[in-house]
């Protein structure tokens, strides 16, 4: 499980770091985001139980919410209500840093740590790596408590995606 000021590094240069309390009972959890101007945006998701919100601290961040379109500047925030259509990204040409918080934390950091970890393991170093939708598919198939695909178009190739996946990652991996 991740602790506090852990940092989970993405192949696309995106940082993720804990900075909320390890000792939260699992009410909420607070990360800081560093994304980088061409990070892989997630796709439209919902939190089936979670609320997200966001808080631009540096740069420029897009947010989608139930299709309509948004750009957060430094000191804007944007809540998310459980169960919402949305997703962000990082079209400013530059870095963006903000603090994130899920309310409750539903394994939110164990799905950011796991994404880490299987990219890593995989041995996937670039964002546009072809096994890169595979094994993100797979590790959001594992976190269904915690985030889904929000639309039907997403979720069917996803779930084919995931079992390509786990057939590659055990190939690599031994797992």
């Amino acid at each position: 499980m991740a602790t506090k000021d852990q940092r989970f590094e993405l192949p696309d240069g995106s940082v993720y770091i804990v900075t909320g309390p390890a000792d939260s009972d699992g009410e909420w959890v607070e990360m800081e985001w560093h994304l980088p101007a061409d990070c892989l945006p997630p796709p439209p998701h919902i939190h089936p139980s979670q609320v997200e919100e966001y808080e631009v601290l540096e740069g420029r961040l897009d947010i989608v919410v139930n299709g309509e379109r948004q750009t957060l500047g430094p000191g804007e925030k944007a809540s998310v209500p459980q169960g919402t259509l949305h997703t962000f990204a990082n079209s400013s040409g530059a870095g963006v840093r903000v603090r994130n918080f899920h309310r409750p934390a539903v394994r939110f950091e164990e799905f950011i740590e796991s994404m880490a970890c299987t990219l890593k393991a995989a041995g996937i170093s670039s964002r546009r790596d072809p096994r890169v939708p595979l094994y993100l598919s797979m590790v959001i198939g594992d976190f269904s408590d915690t985030l889904v695909p929000g639309r039907k178009r997403e979720r069917i190739p996803m779930r084919a995606m995931a079992q390509i996946g786990r057939l590659l990652y055990r190939r690599k991996t031994g797992a």
